[in-house]
């Protein structure tokens, strides 16, 4: 059902069964999936593409241009997934470079006034709580939590079932597994609840455990705990995520 005062122009494909709600503004090449309910006030504009089964709240505003001194216009995207819920004043952002995509799995929740700025990343069933904002080009991976209030520094990363922690300041990537909190950011602990809330086994923690000690309470740097992860953990599969996560990381890693 589309609200007789929501105005829908351009190139925009509706799927099946999808619901546009009072006063919302859809234009440009824009694609929604089946299923998914657009609230009163949303406005989606450009080059968008909504998968099937979100649930989009009032005022949310996908697909504006990038907040960066460097867009030169042409053609950027937004790409969201299925089964999401964003929540209201959420504010998705095109990437800044032709061709290049904002991103944002499937079952995620965005709470109110999430702000995802252009090229940033998102995984699946990851949690992002009122008002965080990420700046450009921040990834954060799958099965991640993030608190309220929280700020990304440009380019971060933020590695698989980590935890951030209310109002935190984040400008270092952040391993996977952990808690990360402060300002500046630190990592406090292993993320225990989330772990066995994701059914990771006793054996796994235990595993997770000892690369935390490796890694944040040994007195070895950075460098020769990655060699000693390498050696005893090399063919493990959470040992393996966390050297590629140091590996891939730009910006050095919390600890």
């Amino acid at each position: 059902m589309i609200h007789n005062t929501a105005i829908i122009e351009g190139n925009v494909k509706l799927g099946q069964n999808v619901t546009v709600g009072p006063f919302a503004y859809i234009h440009g090449d824009v694609t929604i999936g089946d299923g998914t309910e657009i609230g009163p006030n949303v406005h989606i504009e450009g080059y968008v593409s909504i998968g099937q089964r979100n649930k989009i709240y009032h005022a949310a505003y996908l697909g504006a241009p990038p907040q960066d001194v460097a867009w030169k216009g042409g053609q950027s995207f937004v790409s969201v997934g299925d089964d999401n819920l964003i929540r209201e004043f959420v504010q998705i952002h095109r990437g800044t470079k032709e061709g290049t995509t904002t991103t944002m799995g499937s079952n995620c929740m965005l709470m109110a006034g999430v702000h995802l700025a252009h090229n940033t990343k998102v995984g699946n069933e990851v949690i992002i709580a009122n008002n965080t904002v990420l700046a450009g080009y921040v990834e954060v991976d799958d099965f991640c939590f993030v608190s309220g209030l929280v700020g990304f520094h440009q380019f971060v990363k933020i590695g698989k079932y980590c935890m951030i922690s209310g109002m935190s300041r984040i400008n270092m990537d952040c391993v996977p597994y952990m808690i990360h909190e402060g300002n500046p950011s630190r990592i406090a602990g292993i993320n225990i609840v989330g772990l066995r809330r994701r059914g990771f086994s006793e054996e796994r923690r235990r595993t997770i455990k000892n690369l935390y000690k490796l890694l944040v309470r040994s007195k070895l740097n950075t460098t020769q705990a990655v060699e000693r992860i390498k050696a005893e953990y090399g063919n493990d599969p959470d040992g393996q995520e966390m050297l590629a996560f140091i590996e891939r990381s730009d910006r050095g890693i919390n600890k």
